[in-house]
């Protein structure tokens, strides 16, 4: 009788403790044609990264995997790839709702790049069985160190012969 009674607290317990399966990250952004967004993670050799995106609306989405940092987005101006983004890229996936799965050979910090080519724009859900940092390249150009030293040097001399000729 004591057995049943436990039984039934047990199977009652387990019913409303609600067990919730999560996978290690979730990101959500709405992005316009020609769009990257990027992400990176460390990755440990044999570890497996298992990425997957889907989407509201009808957008063109592709997904690449990088083991080296990329510099900038390789989307040409009309929007469309640039070829060379396929020789770096160490996996990628051009389905309508792209996903990668592969395991690493060499521990070192990878990234994703997520990118909306067409119909846009568009909402997508990016999934992933790692815990992902959202990573972003610079859009403004450095300046030229030696104009930017010159100019420096001029400020500095102009400001120093205004406050000299104020106190004189």
């Amino acid at each position: 009788m004591k057995i049943k009674f436990l039984s039934l607290g047990i199977l009652v317990i387990l019913f409303l403790i609600p067990i919730k399966f999560t996978i290690a990250f979730e990101h959500v952004d709405n992005v316009n044609e020609g769009i990257s967004t990027f992400f990176l993670t460390s990755l440990e050799t044999g570890e497996n990264i298992e990425v997957n995106v889907t989407h509201t609306g009808t957008g063109n989405f592709t997904l690449f995997l990088f083991d080296q940092r990329p510099n900038y987005s390789h989307i040409k101006i009309d929007k469309t790839l640039d070829e060379g983004i396929f020789s770096i890229a160490i996996n990628y996936s051009l389905a309508d709702n792209p996903y990668i799965n592969y395991t690493v050979s060499e521990s070192k910090i990878y990234y994703i790049q997520v990118i909306l080519l067409d119909n846009g724009p568009d909402t997508f859900f990016l999934e992933c069985n790692r815990d992902l940092t959202q990573y972003y390249i610079p859009i403004i150009p450095g300046y030229p160190i030696p104009l930017f030293l010159s100019s420096c040097i001029i400020t500095t001399g102009l400001i120093f012969l205004i406050y000299r000729k104020k106190i004189n």
